[in-house]
């Protein structure tokens, strides 16, 4: 998955957050508590998938194409 797309459901995160009464100043300065929810191409073993999910987070933070095998479907932020 490339980071673009990746990117793409950030921001729609963060407007439904904003539309539900989040604060900007908030989404700023703080770290709001994300929930990442991902899509596998194949049946995993759990460990695998911790894997994935960690590699995935780093290339995110690194803005780069998420490893194969894993895709972000959604990120939902929390008040």
């Amino acid at each position: 998955m490339k980071y673009q797309a990746c990117e793409e459901l950030l921001k729609e995160a963060l407007l439904t957050y904003l539309q539900n009464g989040g604060s900007l100043v908030d989404a700023a300065l703080k770290d709001i508590p994300k929930e990442y929810i991902y899509e596998f191409d194949e049946k995993y073993p759990e460990d695998t998938k911790k894997q994935l999910i960690d590699k995935a987070h780093r290339a995110m933070r690194m803005k780069k194409d998420l490893p194969e095998g894993i895709r972000l479907v959604r990120v939902i932020l929390k008040k």
